[in-house]
């Protein structure tokens, strides 16, 4: 992803899983009170590359919201448990799903 402020490229190592061909990520930032900095980079420039097991390519990041986001993260609270507590500690911070497709 690309730095908000610096322009610089960053590469930041996440937990994920697949919806309806899209990779869903969480920004729980550990249940932290502010986002994690990769949110505000993927908000201010949503063209990502994203790799894993081999596999690269070109994304675009979306926050998903109202019903689709409840219906993810409690579907992501299934593979990671611990993103529920998460959301106990972050003062109030709902924590933000970033749905990642990819650019054909």
């Amino acid at each position: 992803h690309t730095g908000a402020k610096s322009g610089q490229q960053r590469s930041t190592p996440l937990t994920y899983f697949t919806d309806s061909g899209r990779v869903i990520v969480i920004a729980s930032n550990y249940g932290g009170v502010r986002h994690p900095a990769w949110y505000h980079n993927v908000k201010a420039n949503p063209r990502v590359t994203l790799s894993s097991r081999g596999y690269q390519g070109t994304f675009v990041g979306e926050e998903m919201l109202g019903d689709e986001r409840d219906r993810l993260f409690k579907l992501a609270t299934q593979f990671m448990p611990n993103y529920a507590g998460y959301q106990k500690t972050t003062q109030g911070r709902r924590i933000p799903v970033v749905a990642f497709t990819e650019v054909q």
